[in-house]
Formats: C-alpha cells, sequence, structure tokens
C-alpha cells in the first residue's frame, strides 16, 4: 500500500472520530491539541487502524506520547506494513 493511501484512510478515521469539522486533518497536527482526541479515543482509533489495516500494535507503544500525530500513526503503519 502506498503512503498516500495510509494518509488518506487515517486522515478519514481521525476526520470521523474527532471534534474537527473542517474539510484536511492535518497529519503533522497534534491530535489531543488539535482535534480533540483524548487518550480514550485514541485507543479507539487505534483498535479501528488495526482492523482496517489488519496489523497489531505493540501494547507498549499504545500510548499518547507515541502517536501524538497522524503523521506518528502513518510511519507505525507503513513500516508494519513491510
Amino acid at each position: 500500500m502506498k503512503r498516500e493511501e495510509i494518509e488518506e484512510k487515517i486522515s478519514e478515521i481521525l476526520k470521523n472520530r474527532s471534534q474537527f469539522n473542517g474539510d484536511n486533518i492535518k497529519l503533522d497536527s497534534d491530535l489531543r491539541d488539535n482535534y480533540g482526541i483524548d487518550s480514550i479515543a485514541l485507543v479507539e482509533i487505534l483498535i479501528e487502524i488495526e482492523c482496517e489495516f489488519d496489523i497489531s500494535f505493540d501494547s507498549n507503544l499504545l500510548t499518547y506520547e507515541y502517536f501524538s500525530t497522524g503523521k506518528a500513526i502513518c510511519d507505525y503503519i507503513e513500516k508494519k506494513l513491510q
């Protein structure tokens, strides 16, 4: 899967799960500060991503500090899919 496809899917998931009302999610923006995604919402997002991409996140990494931006999530997915 191409990086652009990953980013498109992550943007869609984040938009659907956030308090963001605009058209485009900026993947390098802080999820909590810019889109109101708290730690519980982040875990729900990561679970949805696991299903969407058929991957598993390392349980030690399921923290806001590790996945504070959409870009960080995309980077992780890209590595897992290689």
